[in-house]
């Protein structure tokens, strides 16, 4: 509810402009003034969004009262009610941007179109108010999130300014394996709103790339399974609406803003194990049966693992081999000659990379079958293990090689769509290696990389052509022009066309 002063001397003008808001339907909180002395003084308690005035009054007139007013209050509306039709007066009120100067006896039909006109006035500013406090809390939270320190930004806002951070108390974070922010699922505030009908408490929620986006959750100082189960119930939820697969991660409890950059790296980086639990959505898995007690066959993961030395992926190979392990460990192939054997055919898979390997093989078999106990097998296991690794992290098969590579083909077809199997297949990796020595060796993922990469040659555009925003949009691989101008006033906290001005 706005609120609105009425200074005039004379009782029956106070109640007439009473009765006309009245008549009109405008509910404002009114205070009133017998003179300019008392309006000074009652708004310095009451600070009016409006101020109606007469401009003859003794101890402080209207003219004068206003001009007090714009110094103290530069953002309040002033309108002018005078029987005096006097052109000094009117210049006095345009010099001291008054609203109107209306002439009494006041003509109501004139009364109500300047009083609709200075409400819509205050909506719109309220509005754009809000919209700048919007932007401002995803501005300064995707800085945050992508290692902008917590101290740089105090210094740039200062606490009070980042006093909303306090509010969070945990994170969830939701991938997608493919674009669906700006593209499948246009309408962010309706993405929020579907996720909202789930989520009983209140949160806020930003896109930080086109597949990744991050529930805020304030004031909710709940049980870990009950946020487990939170997070299926969104994963569910948007299955169900845009018939994509989503992957989520909840955070440990927040403590300030300070707290809020790490937490979501460390949520983050939980989504890695979606690669190795292809029939799990939510991260970290918690009261999860132990992996060595689900039923997989040692066909199957001397498969993976065959080709996991193909592609030359060590991260996946190290895994592959630890779950291999884990279930000869607790027995579970029943046999202890078929432990041997299993672990042989492993031998003679991973020796095919190395350049002695079929000088090496028949001797580390026959060393393996001489082992007394599992601990002896799985320590030569792990010796040519390591020296595979250590093969594809040499030479043309090192990890900044492939990075190398995967940089240069973002670069030169970031106009195109892009996605992680799309690289991996171009770097003969398999995804969740790519992914994984990507972070490693750049900090950031490949998803932020790409990002990176379109707004940066965006801003080049802009800066260096006249070409179309739209244009510039598809140019820089954006398909949806609203989605990428406010990626780009996230990234930079402008506006394209501003950013060009």
């Amino acid at each position: 509810m706005f609120r609105l002063m009425i200074a005039d001397d004379e009782d029956a003008e106070r109640m007439g402009i009473r009765f006309l808001l009245h008549k009109f339907g405008y509910t404002f909180e009114i205070r009133e003034a017998p003179d300019g002395m008392e309006a000074l003084k009652g708004l310095g308690e009451f600070p009016a969004d409006i101020l109606v005035t007469d401009v003859k009054m003794p101890f402080l007139n209207g003219i004068e009262l206003a001009a007090k007013v714009r110094e103290q209050f530069p953002d309040m509306q002033i309108i002018f009610f005078s029987g005096y039709d006097d052109f000094e007066y009117v210049k006095q009120a345009l010099s001291l941007q008054a609203v109107d100067y209306i002439l009494k006896p006041v003509d109501p039909a004139e009364f109500n179109r300047v009083i609709g006109r200075v409400v819509e006035r205050l909506m719109r500013e309220k509005e754009a108010i809000t919209q700048n406090e919007a932007f401002l809390k995803s501005y300064v939270i995707a800085r945050l999130l992508n290692q902008v320190s917590y101290d740089k930004l105090i210094q740039e806002y200062g606490r009070e300014q980042l006093g909303f951070l306090r509010e969070y108390t945990r994170l969830i974070v939701i991938e997608f394996e493919e674009d669906v922010f700006g593209s499948v699922i246009s309408d962010i505030k309706g993405f929020s709103n579907l996720s909202g009908g789930v989520i009983s408490g209140e949160f806020d929620f930003l896109d930080l790339t086109p597949s990744q986006g991050v529930f805020f959750l304030k004031g909710m100082d709940l049980k870990e399974e009950y946020l487990q189960e939170l997070a299926r119930c969104i994963h569910l939820a948007v299955e169900k609406e845009f018939g994509k697969i989503c992957y989520l991660a909840v955070s440990g409890r927040i403590e300030g803003g300070e707290d809020m950059g790490n937490a979501y790296r460390q949520t983050e980086r939980s989504l890695e194990e979606r690669f190795f639990y292809q029939d799990s959505y939510v991260y970290p898995r918690r009261n999860q049966e132990p992996r060595e007690s689900v039923k997989i066959s040692d066909g199957q993961l001397l498969q993976a693992i065959e080709k996991d030395v193909a592609c030359r992926d060590g991260y996946s190979l190290r895994r592959n081999v630890e779950i291999l392990m884990e279930v000869c460990r607790n027995n579970g192939f029943q046999s202890y000659i078929y432990t041997r054997f299993v672990c042989a055919s492993l031998l003679k898979i991973l020796v095919k990379e190395l350049s002695d390997g079929k000088d090496r093989l028949a001797g580390l078999v026959e060393k393996l079958y001489s082992c007394g106990n599992f601990t002896d097998l799985e320590a030569l296991i792990w010796q040519v293990t390591e020296d595979v690794e250590n093969l594809f992290q040499a030479g043309e098969d090192s990890p900044k090689r492939t990075i190398a590579l995967v940089e240069q083909y973002i670069k030169e077809h970031y106009d195109q769509p892009l996605s992680l199997d799309l690289l991996a297949e171009k770097a003969f990796r398999t995804p969740h290696y790519l992914s994984s020595i990507f972070i490693q060796e750049k900090g950031i993922g490949i998803n932020k990389y790409i990002k990176n990469i379109r707004m940066e040659k965006a801003r080049e555009l802009l800066k260096n052509t006249n070409m179309k925003i739209s244009d510039i949009c598809e140019q820089v691989g954006y398909g949806s022009v609203s989605y990428f101008c406010r990626s780009f006033r996230n990234e930079y906290g402008v506006t394209p066309e501003q950013y060009r001005r």
